[in-house]
């Protein structure tokens, strides 16, 4: 329950713990836990979008209702610890909270939604999944959220276990850890439904050399999963693999590390742009562009937005992990590299224009690479380096063909200079 138990509109912090016996709208700047709440059967728990839901102690929310956390792609539902900077990779429970916990939920109680929260700093040990753990639950779906900085002994941020088959979709993994097995994800006896997330560097902390172990782990389970990016996550296991018992069939449309059975599955590096407050957003680049797939072994509506706010789907296709490439929106990608000087001329152009680049750097592995509104590369063209007066520049020629030399068709194109490490982004139109 609130406490106090009035409206909490226009407070900046609420104390709240216990048993919740009736409807309940947390809206306070910050909802403080104070003790284990229980939402009961049939009671509905809503949060708004921005709140902050911080654990003062070892807590955890018991689901037995129904609980709606919907934020928005600027104004997230944060749940939290009072105390992050006592949070260690161990057993104890220190600056941790306990998690959410949904176990035999009735059918009859409306469907939980987390949508755009953002788990962090959580552990559960006696019980698996450090922030989430499902237990014969399915009405909940888990929708464009970030799970960091979470720790259990199995599933290192959410479990799913005895006939679980929820949706989880557009989610980001990252840093979470499990001193067994499934750094972001355990399953057993269940059928979960993991589509279009992004889960990269999550550990699994068991030493043992031949314990088969995985980032994501299964045992008598189909979780199918569709249109992921499953990459960089570490195990001490001899023979690594990310996947632990997913049947080929139920495994699609990934792109999967050390790589795995199944249709359209790729194993190529995803090229995150791995900068920003999103640094797992797709480069231009990304083989993962466009390479995800509608046609899902199961009955599902796309979102229409993706884990940054932006359409969840790009001409009519769609891409791997938790984001969209939205090739008219590239700018927002680009690197402040305020030493580089890039253009073309003339733009828009028939047939061809010069690419050319001022900097103070010099860089042997320099080139300008051409994309199409895709994402696809078209071209690559090495850049010859000149030095005068203390400026090194370059330029070449693009005469709107490809790399097989086949004339490209009319249209925006992009053209991205690589110099070393840096580059950046500009857009051109080709017009015949």
């Amino acid at each position: 329950m609130i406490l106090p138990t009035k409206s909490t509109f226009g407070r900046s912090s609420v104390e709240v713990g216990g048993n919740i016996t009736s409807d309940e709208f947390w809206s306070a700047d910050t909802i403080k836990v104070i003790d284990n709440i229980v939402v009961e059967n049939g009671v509905t728990l809503s949060v708004e979008a921005g709140v902050k839901v911080e654990f003062q102690d070892y807590y955890s929310i018991d689901v037995n209702g129904t609980i709606l956390a919907v934020g928005e792609p600027e104004n997230v539902i944060h749940f939290t610890s009072l105390q992050p900077d006592y949070f260690m990779i161990d057993h104890t429970e220190n600056g941790a909270w306990n998690g959410l916990k949904f176990n035999n939920i009735s059918t009859l109680n409306s469907s939980s939604k987390l949508e755009y929260c953002l788990f962090e700093y959580s552990k559960s040990f006696e019980e698996k999944g450090g922030a989430i753990q499902i237990y014969n639950a399915s009405d909940l779906e888990i929708t464009n959220c970030i799970f960091r900085n979470n720790v259990a002994d199995f599933g290192g941020a959410i479990s799913f276990e005895y006939h679980s088959a929820l949706k989880i979709f557009g989610n980001l993994f990252e840093n979470n850890h499990a001193f067994i097995s499934g750094s972001p994800i355990y399953c057993s006896y269940s059928y979960p439904k993991i589509t279009n997330n992004t889960i990269v560097s999550n550990f699994v902390l068991n030493e043992e050399t031949f314990h088969e172990t995985a980032s994501i782990h299964t045992f008598i389970s189909k979780p199918q999963i569709t249109n992921n990016i499953i990459w960089s996550n570490e195990t001490n296991f001899y023979d690594p693999h990310q996947l632990m018992w997913c049947k080929a069939f139920y495994t699609s449309y990934n792109d999967i590390e050390f790589g795995h059975e199944g249709k359209g599955n790729i194993e190529q590096d995803p090229h995150f742009i791995g900068t920003g407050i999103h640094p797992f957003a797709l480069d231009i680049d990304s083989p993962c562009i466009d390479s995800g797939t509608f046609s899902l072994p199961f009955s599902f509506e796309f979102p229409e937005f993706d884990l940054l706010g932006n359409s969840r789907t790009y001409n009519d296709s769609i891409d791997m992990g938790a984001y969209e490439w939205n090739g008219a929106g590239t700018e927002n990608y680009e690197l402040p590299i305020t030493n580089y000087e890039l253009n073309n001329y003339p733009n828009p152009f028939n047939p061809s224009t010069t690419i050319s680049f001022e900097t103070t750097k010099l860089h042997e592995n320099s080139r300008i690479e051409i994309y199409n509104l895709k994402g696809q590369k078209m071209k690559t063209l090495p850049v010859i380096l000149s030095d005068a007066q203390h400026r090194i520049g370059g330029s070449v020629i693009w005469n709107g063909t490809d790399d097989s030399g086949k004339p490209v068709s009319s249209g925006i194109y992009f053209y991205k200079l690589r110099i070393g490490d840096f580059q950046q982004v500009k857009k051109m139109i080709l017009m015949k």
